[in-house]
C-alpha cells in the first residue's frame, strides 16, 4: 500500500510537471518505476497487439558456407523474449519450445543445414508471435555427375549429365583417371559447359570434372573403348589364330601382340562376331620371319561379302597396311589364301597393329 502512494505521488507530480502527454510515455518505457512495478505491468496489460514481427536472412543467395536467420521485432509493451526452433513448431507445442535457442539479445542465429525455422516472439504483455523462414540457399553438397558412351562415326561420344541445387559453373574433361576434384590438372583441362559432350579416339580412361556456383566440386571416370584390338577378340568359329606377345618379319620388323595365321595345311580362314559395332577394320600384314612363307594374298569378308583382297604378301618385301569400311557388320573373316601357288607348305604370316573402330 505504502508503495502505491508513493506511486501515485509521483505521477501526480509528472502530470503536474510535464503534462499527460509524458506520463504515457515514461509510463510505457518503465523508467520511473521500473518494469515491474504496479503501474508498468497495468500498462502492459492493456497491450492485446501481438508483437510485429520479421525474419530474413544475411545472405539470399547460395552459399556454401553457413547463413544467420535475423530477427526484427517491435511492440509497444516491450519484448520479453524470442525463441527459435528447426522444425515447423506452433505455440501450443510447449516440450519443443523448451529445447529452443534463446536469442532475446542476439536477435540472430546461425544455421548450417536447409530446413525450416520456427521462431516464437513473446511481448511483456503476453501475446505471442509465431513466424517460420525456410532456409534453401545453404550448397554444401557436390554437384552430381553421370557419364554415358556410344558409338559414333569417328570414335566414341561421351555424354555429361551434371546437376546441382546451386547450378553447374562448368564442366571440364581430361584423359586419364583422376580422383582429386581440385587437381590443378584441371586448369589444363577442355571446357564443355555449354556442349556437356565430347567425342574421343583413343582407349583408356577420361574423367569430368563438373564446379557448382558456390566452389563444390566433384568428379567421374569412364573408361573408353575407341579402338578393339583384333588380337583380344575371341574367334567366333574357323582357325584359331595364334597369338603373340611379340614376334619379327622376315625383315626384321618387330611386332607387339601379333595374331599369326598359319597355313600347313592350304587355306585358312577365321571368323569373329562384332555385332555390327564398328566400321572399319585397319591393320598390317607381313611374312612371318623364319617361316620361308610362300606369296599369299588376306581378304576380308563382311557378312560373307568379299571386300578387300591385299596386293601380294612377299616375303622380301614390306609388310603391306589395309584399311577396309566393313560397314557395321556383324561378322567378318579373316582368310588367308594363295597368291598361284599352293599353301599345303607350312608358311606363316603376321596379322599386327589390327583394329576395328568408328
Amino acid at each position: 500500500m505504502k508503495e502505491q502512494n508513493k506511486e501515485d505521488l509521483v505521477m501526480k507530480q509528472i502530470l503536474k510537471r510535464f503534462g499527460a502527454g509524458m506520463l504515457v510515455i515514461i509510463l510505457l518505457a518503465g523508467v520511473v518505476f521500473g518494469p515491474g512495478s504496479s503501474t508498468t505491468v497495468a500498462a502492459a496489460k492493456k497491450d492485446k497487439t501481438k508483437p510485429n514481427v520479421v525474419l530474413y536472412l544475411n545472405k539470399t543467395g547460395y552459399t556454401r558456407g553457413n547463413v544467420y536467420i535475423q530477427v526484427q521485432a517491435k511492440d509497444k509493451s516491450g519484448i520479453k523474449s524470442i525463441l527459435i526452433k528447426k522444425g515447423k513448431i506452433s505455440k501450443s507445442n510447449a516440450r519443443y519450445w523448451k529445447k529452443a535457442s534463446n536469442i532475446t539479445k542476439a536477435k540472430k542465429k546461425k544455421v548450417t543445414s536447409n530446413a525450416t525455422y520456427s521462431v516464437k516472439v513473446t511481448d511483456k504483455a503476453g501475446n505471442v508471435t509465431i513466424k517460420r523462414i525456410t532456409v534453401t540457399n545453404i550448397d554444401k553438397k557436390k554437384p552430381t555427375v553421370k557419364l554415358s558412351q556410344s558409338v559414333v562415326s569417328g570414335g566414341v561420344l561421351i555424354s555429361v549429365s551434371a546437376s546441382d541445387a546451386s547450378g553447374i559453373k562448368s564442366v571440364k574433361w581430361i584423359k586419364g583417371a583422376i580422383s582429386d576434384a581440385s587437381s590443378a590438372k584441371f586448369n589444363q583441362a577442355y571446357n564443355i559447359t555449354k556442349v556437356r559432350k565430347f567425342t574421343v579416339t583413343q582407349n583408356g580412361y577420361y574423367t569430368v570434372q563438373a564446379v557448382d556456383r558456390v566452389g563444390n566440386k566433384s568428379v567421374a571416370q569412364i573408361y573408353v573403348v575407341a579402338k578393339q584390338a583384333l588380337y583380344d577378340l575371341e574367334e567366333y568359329h574357323g582357325y584359331k589364330l595364334n597369338r603373340r606377345t611379340t614376334v619379327k618379319d622376315n625383315l626384321g620388323r618387330s611386332y607387339t601382340n601379333a595374331l599369326v595365321l598359319e597355313t600347313s595345311w592350304g587355306e585358312h580362314e577365321s571368323t569373329y562376331f562384332l555385332d555390327g559395332k564398328y566400321q572399319y577394320i585397319e591393320g598390317d600384314i607381313a611374312c612371318c620371319h623364319g617361316s620361308d612363307p610362300t606369296d599369299a594374298l588376306l581378304q576380308i569378308y563382311a557378312d560373307d561379302i568379299l571386300l578387300y583382297t591385299s596386293e601380294t604378301i612377299i616375303a622380301t618385301q614390306e609388310h603391306k597396311h589395309f584399311k577396309v569400311d566393313i560397314g557395321n557388320a556383324r561378322f567378318i573373316k579373316i582368310k588367308i589364301t594363295d597368291a598361284g601357288e599352293d599353301l599345303w607348305d607350312s608358311s606363316e604370316y603376321i596379322l599386327a597393329n589390327c583394329y576395328l573402330y568408328n
